[in-house]
Protein backbone atom coordinates (compact mmCIF):
# COMPACT_ATOMS: atom_id res chain seq x y z
CA UNK A 1 0.00 0.00 0.00
CA UNK A 2 1.26 3.42 -0.93
CA UNK A 3 0.99 5.90 1.88
CA UNK A 4 1.49 9.64 2.03
CA UNK A 5 1.06 10.45 -1.66
CA UNK A 6 -1.94 11.08 -3.82
CA UNK A 7 -1.05 8.44 -6.42
CA UNK A 8 -4.42 8.60 -8.17
CA UNK A 9 -3.83 12.21 -9.23
CA UNK A 10 -0.51 11.20 -10.82
CA UNK A 11 -2.03 8.73 -13.30
CA UNK A 12 -1.80 10.08 -16.87
CA UNK A 13 -4.92 10.46 -19.00
CA UNK A 14 -5.14 10.67 -22.75
CA UNK A 15 -7.38 10.63 -25.74
CA UNK A 16 -7.91 11.39 -29.40
CA UNK A 17 -9.40 14.53 -30.90
CA UNK A 18 -10.39 15.03 -34.54
CA UNK A 19 -10.26 18.60 -35.83
CA UNK A 20 -13.29 20.01 -37.64
CA UNK A 21 -13.13 23.03 -39.95
CA UNK A 22 -9.82 24.96 -39.98
CA UNK A 23 -9.49 26.65 -36.57
CA UNK A 24 -6.48 28.67 -35.45
CA UNK A 25 -6.47 26.64 -32.23
CA UNK A 26 -8.33 23.87 -30.43
CA UNK A 27 -8.79 23.28 -26.72
CA UNK A 28 -9.29 19.94 -25.03
CA UNK A 29 -10.63 19.81 -21.49
CA UNK A 30 -8.64 16.86 -20.20
CA UNK A 31 -10.50 16.48 -16.91
CA UNK A 32 -7.17 16.65 -15.11
CA UNK A 33 -6.96 20.18 -13.64
CA UNK A 34 -3.65 19.49 -11.86
CA UNK A 35 -1.82 18.36 -15.03
CA UNK A 36 1.62 19.89 -15.41
CA UNK A 37 2.92 18.09 -18.50
CA UNK A 38 1.67 16.87 -21.85
CA UNK A 39 2.60 15.22 -25.11
CA UNK A 40 0.66 15.25 -28.35
CA UNK A 41 0.95 14.14 -31.95
CA UNK A 42 -0.93 15.49 -34.94
CA UNK A 43 -1.62 13.11 -37.81
CA UNK A 44 -2.71 14.42 -41.21
CA UNK A 45 -3.84 11.85 -43.76
CA UNK A 46 -2.09 9.18 -41.70
CA UNK A 47 1.26 11.02 -41.61
CA UNK A 48 2.69 12.53 -38.44
CA UNK A 49 2.65 16.34 -38.79
CA UNK A 50 3.42 17.65 -35.30
CA UNK A 51 6.80 19.27 -35.92
CA UNK A 52 5.81 22.95 -35.79
CA UNK A 53 2.55 22.79 -33.82
CA UNK A 54 2.36 24.85 -30.62
CA UNK A 55 0.95 23.34 -27.43
CA UNK A 56 0.30 24.51 -23.88
CA UNK A 57 -1.66 23.42 -20.82
CA UNK A 58 -3.37 25.53 -18.17
CA UNK A 59 -5.75 24.23 -15.52
CA UNK A 60 -6.11 20.92 -17.29
CA UNK A 61 -7.05 22.46 -20.63
CA UNK A 62 -4.71 21.45 -23.43
CA UNK A 63 -4.40 24.03 -26.22
CA UNK A 64 -2.93 23.20 -29.62
CA UNK A 65 -2.57 26.01 -32.10
CA UNK A 66 -1.25 27.15 -35.44
CA UNK A 67 2.35 28.26 -35.57
CA UNK A 68 2.43 31.03 -38.15
CA UNK A 69 2.69 29.61 -41.65
CA UNK A 70 4.72 26.51 -40.75
CA UNK A 71 1.80 24.65 -39.16
CA UNK A 72 -1.93 25.18 -39.66
CA UNK A 73 -4.61 22.97 -38.13
CA UNK A 74 -6.71 21.38 -40.85
CA UNK A 75 -10.07 19.64 -40.87
CA UNK A 76 -9.67 15.90 -40.23
CA UNK A 77 -6.31 16.26 -38.41
CA UNK A 78 -6.21 13.64 -35.69
CA UNK A 79 -4.58 14.62 -32.41
CA UNK A 80 -3.47 11.97 -29.91
CA UNK A 81 -2.70 13.44 -26.50
CA UNK A 82 -1.56 12.48 -23.00
CA UNK A 83 -1.44 14.75 -19.94
CA UNK A 84 0.16 13.99 -16.59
Amino acid sequence: MTSGIDWASKIPVGGTYTVSDTPTSITINTGKPNAVGFVFQVFRAGVEATTAAKGSITGGVLKIENNSSTFVLTAADVINWIVF
